[in-house]
């Protein structure tokens, strides 16, 4: 780690941006007092903040972590942040896609694209794990820890999913509209052809800012219910979520949002509910959780 580098530049950009310690923290749910640590160099921001503070400042993420990069030795800070959605994103592709196969198995073409996509991000999810191992094998510095080991093993994850399979087949969402707020395409597939199994009209927005724009313009009762990606370029599923909050017709503005999102550790929990999002799920995405979630709020 550079010493007495990411906090000048915090701070720096803190200044350009026109903002108090007191500004920022709110921006990113902090105390003002955790802001003052970043920059005086006694304390590092969550990893999970990173997109957040970026976005907040005006840069690019990676532009900030390198901050973090000594030149001799690569941060783990930087290393880990890359590899959560290195991991988990494919997975849910795979996943969806195997499901996806598995209904189409009759069509040569979709099956064929299907296998397809899994291959690709079977590889992807390969290299990520190469990584993962040369992180492991470095010698630890001081003050740093690698995080624990999922509990959850293999005849778990198919138990999991094989249970949701079935689920998902007894779900009726006909009459109801979802919007979908997701950036990629695959996902967006993958989500769109598992909804549209349960009688559910879907649409899509490719970020944040367009899901905004889909709720504002469509009239209030036309979307019965919005699964939001959290990271998006152009607007996040948080401040999207926060302007949909805001809205001044109360039904828009009460509309159930269930954050859909890879990162799935405490602090990206909490401030989905900080933004006003109803529920979480995680990505891959299990379909009786999913579901489970979504027949709670369409019935109520």
């Amino acid at each position: 780690m550079k010493h007495a580098t990411l906090g000048p530049y915090i701070r720096s950009l803190r200044i350009q941006n026109r903002m108090t310690q007191s500004q920022l923290a709110e921006k990113l749910n902090v105390t003002d007092k955790a802001v003052s640590k970043w920059e005086r160099d006694l304390s590092y921001p969550d990893i999970a903040l990173f997109p957040k503070l970026a976005d907040t400042l005006g840069v690019n993420v990676g532009d900030l972590l390198n901050e973090c990069i000594d030149a001799d030795q690569p941060s783990r800070l930087v290393q880990i942040f890359e590899m959560s959605h290195d991991i988990r994103t494919p997975l849910h592709i795979i996943l969806g896609c195997a499901d996806m196969a598995e209904h189409y198995h009759a069509d040569p073409e979709r099956l064929f694209y299907y296998l397809k996509c899994m291959r690709i991000s079977g590889e992807y999810l390969l290299k990520s794990f190469d990584r993962i191992l040369q992180v492991a094998n470095q010698p630890r510095n001081e003050g740093t820890e690698t995080g624990a080991a999922s509990g959850m093993g293999l005849d778990d994850d198919l138990n999991s999913l094989d249970q949701a399979r079935k689920d998902g087949l007894d779900c009726d969402f006909s009459g109801r509209r979802i919007l979908v707020a997701e950036d990629i395409a695959i996902n967006r597939e993958i989500i769109g052809e598992l909804l549209n199994r349960t009688g559910a009209e879907v649409e899509f927005a490719e970020d944040g800012q367009r899901c905004v724009e889909k709720v504002e313009t469509h009239p209030a009762g036309y979307f019965d219910l919005i699964l939001m990606d959290i990271l998006m370029p152009n607007m996040d599923g948080l401040e999207a979520t926060r302007q949909i909050r805001r809205m001044t017709d109360p039904e828009k503005a009460s509309i159930p949002i269930i954050a859909v999102s890879a990162n799935t550790c405490e602090r990206d929990r909490n401030a989905a509910f900080m933004a006003g999002m109803n529920d979480f799920t995680e990505k891959p995405i299990f379909l009786d959780r999913l579901f489970g979630m979504m027949s709670q709020y369409l019935s109520e």
